[in-house]
C-alpha cells in the first residue's frame, strides 16, 4: 500500500510555498502506532494517543501556535485510518504535523493564523526479533547536539542535529547514533531516548538544554517501580559508561531495544532489563486511544 496524506482534512500530498512549516521549520510533530482492533469494537486504535496529543497541545501553547480542537484532530486521525482499512492496512505508522500556517514572508507571525494539520500513514516494518533478544550496537555521533532550553523537551520541525548526525554511518551493523553535547554529556540517540542500569537502579540523562522528552521515555519513568528499585535522572558522561552494566533505547515504534555496545563500551542484558521489554511489546500492557 502506498503511503497516505491528509492535509486540513483533505487528502493530499500539496501544501502552500508559503506554509511556515517549510519556510522556517515553525512547527511539531508526533509519531506513532496504530493498529485495528477487530474484536468486539472494531476500530483503529492508536498507541499513547493522548500523550501524544497532551504533549503537542503543550509544544504548541509553549511555541503560541494555535492548537486545533481536539475533536477536528480525533476526526482527522479517524478519516485517514478508516482509508487506510479500506486499502487493506491493519497497522502502521501515524504521523501528525502541525505547523503555524501560511504566512507572508519575515520572522513575525500573526496571532491568529491557522495551523496547518498534516496527517500521515506509512506501513508499519516490524523489527528482527534479534534486536529485542541480542540487543544492537551504537555509536556515538561527531555532530553535536544544538543546545536550546527554549526549545528542550519539544518535537520540534528543525531536526537538522539528527539529519547530519544520521549521515554519520552507513554501516548496516550500526543501528543507532548517540548525541553528546560539548560538555561530554550523553542526551539521546538520533532517533531515540537513552537509559542506563546499574544494578537495580536506572538511570536517564537529564533534558534540561537539549534533546527531545519522548513519549516511551515519559512512560517508563512513570513505570520505573516495576521493573527496578529507584531511578536517577541526572548527567550521564560519555567517560563513566564502564560504570553501568546494561544499556537500552526507547520511542513509539521500537518501545524498547537493548544495546549491547557502543563503540568499546559492551553491556549485558539481565532479567529487569529482558521483563521491561517484554511487557511492553505485549499489547495489553500499552495505552490506546
Amino acid at each position: 500500500m502506498k503511503n497516505l496524506s491528509l492535509i486540513n482534512g483533505v487528502f493530499s500530498e500539496n501544501i502552500s510555498v508559503f506554509d511556515r512549516g517549510l519556510a522556517y521549520g515553525d512547527g511539531l510533530f508526533e509519531t506513532m502506532s496504530w493498529q485495528y482492533i477487530g474484536k468486539r469494537n472494531k476500530k483503529n486504535q492508536v498507541e499513547f494517543w493522548k500523550r501524544h496529543l497532551n504533549r503537542i497541545s503543550f509544544s504548541c501553547k509553549k511555541l503560541k501556535i494555535n492548537f486545533p480542537k481536539e475533536s477536528i484532530l480525533q476526526n482527522y486521525k479517524d478519516k485517514i485510518l478508516n482509508k487506510a482499512n479500506r486499502l487493506g492496512m491493519k497497522k502502521g505508522i501515524l504521523k501528525l504535523l502541525i505547523t503555524r500556517g501560511v504566512g507572508m514572508r519575515g520572522y513575525r507571525f500573526e496571532n491568529n493564523m491557522n495551523p496547518t494539520i498534516i496527517f500521515l500513514v506509512f506501513p508499519f516494518s516490524d523489527y528482527p526479533d534479534d534486536f529485542f533478544q541480542l540487543g544492537v550496537a551504537a555509536k556515538f555521533c561527531e555532530t553535536y547536539i544544538t543546545s536550546n532550553r527554549n526549545f528542550s523537551g519539544l518535537k520540534h520541525l528543525n531536526r537538522l542535529d539528527s539529519v547530519l548526525a544520521r549521515a554519520e554511518w552507513n554501516n548496516e551493523k550500526i543501528f543507532e547514533g548517540m548525541f553528546i553535547d560539548d560538555k561530554k554529556n550523553i542526551i539521546e540517540g538520533t532517533m531515540t531516548n537513552i537509559f542506563f542500569v546499574k544494578g537495580k537502579t536506572l538511570f536517564t540523562p537529564r533534558l534540561l538544554d537539549h534533546g527531545i522528552n519522548g513519549i516511551m521515555r515519559e512512560v517508563v519513568i512513570e513505570n520505573y517501580d516495576k521493573f527496578f528499585d529507584k531511578i536517577k535522572i541526572t548527567k550521564i558522561k560519555k567517560t563513566s559508561l564502564n560504570e553501568f552494566d546494561q544499556m537500552f533505547i526507547t520511542n513509539s515504534l521500537l518501545k524498547i531495544v537493548p544495546v549491547r555496545k557502543i563503540e568499546k563500551y559492551k553491556f549485558s542484558i539481565f532479567d529487569n532489563t529482558r521483563r521491561i521489554i517484554e511487557y511492553y511489546q505485549s499489547a495489553k500492557n500499552l495505552e490506546f486511544n
